[in-house]
């Protein structure tokens, strides 16, 4: 294809065949509308997500789908041109998890456990601020590893797509997480067993970890067409990269713009 062809390229939405006709030559897929592929296709595009959004799935039956099928549940979504409410979707789910792990559940493990509430808000934004700056600069770098290792053909938008989703189920399984916690701290207050409420923080933490990257390797498996080795191998490496790199990186930024201690005197 020529320079023109190549930046104007729409792929087929089952197998990521790029799409020169009205249908997919590789499996006969009717193409989409060339004007909305157009509008979407390429990082220019992440602005107009904020602004579209198709609610074809309702943030309840979303959240059941993830609960039941996480893996299928992301291709889905992330193959589905209609559904655009990914954004609402993280939104909610990542309000919802700071709201009750930051906010609410410090306040009740206190009441009822006398564990101290040391919950520290301008702390808490100020990490999820480093780590979603982080995701946004990795992102693009992710994208161009994936397509490089991968067997099927995907726009940049739908990986940006793919990405919001598999951040939204983290938030999601760390609110299930939570709830799972302080049920089974409360089973043991119960029956007067002792509960060491930072050691099963602890536990569970590295549990929801463990799930998040195999959640993560998976996903990307079936996204790229890749085997289980490079899927894996991609998934701690991008993982390693985040945690030992970037995130320090920011974290020493944010420390020498003294940013912890301007949001506090914000929030009071």
């Amino acid at each position: 294809m020529t320079g023109a062809e190549t930046s104007s390229a729409r792929f087929c939405a089952d197998c990521g065949t790029a799409l020169q006709g009205k249908f997919c030559s590789a499996c006969g897929s009717p193409a989409p509308a060339a004007a909305a592929n157009q509008t979407r296709e390429g990082w220019s595009g992440l602005t107009s997500e904020f602004l579209t959004s198709e609610t074809s799935n309702s943030l309840f039956s979303v959240t059941l789908s993830f609960l039941h099928h996480p893996v299928d549940t992301i291709i889905r979504l992330t193959d589905d041109p209609k559904y655009r409410s990914h954004w609402g979707f993280l939104t909610a789910m990542v309000g919802a998890q700071l709201t009750l792990v930051y906010v609410i559940m410090p306040r009740v493990l206190s009441a009822i456990f006398g564990v101290p509430n040391a919950a520290n808000s301008s702390a808490v934004l100020t990490s999820e601020i480093v780590q979603y700056v982080g995701m946004a600069i990795l992102t693009p770098i992710q994208y161009y590893v994936c397509r490089a290792l991968g067997t099927v053909a995907r726009s940049p938008m739908s990986y940006v797509k793919l990405c919001v989703l598999s951040v939204s189920y983290g938030s999601l399984l760390s609110i299930v997480v939570t709830l799972i916690t302080f049920a089974v701290a409360l089973a043991l207050l119960k029956v007067g067993a002792a509960a060491d409420i930072s050691a099963m923080g602890q536990v569970f933490g590295l549990l929801t970890m463990a799930a998040v990257l195999i959640f993560v390797s998976a996903s990307h498996k079936r996204f790229w067409g890749m085997s289980w080795p490079i899927a894996i191998g991609v998934t701690l490496g991008i993982a390693a990269a985040s945690w030992l790199v970037v995130y320090p990186a920011l974290f020493a930024l944010v420390q020498r713009g003294n940013v912890a201690g301007t949001l506090s005197s914000i929030m009071g």
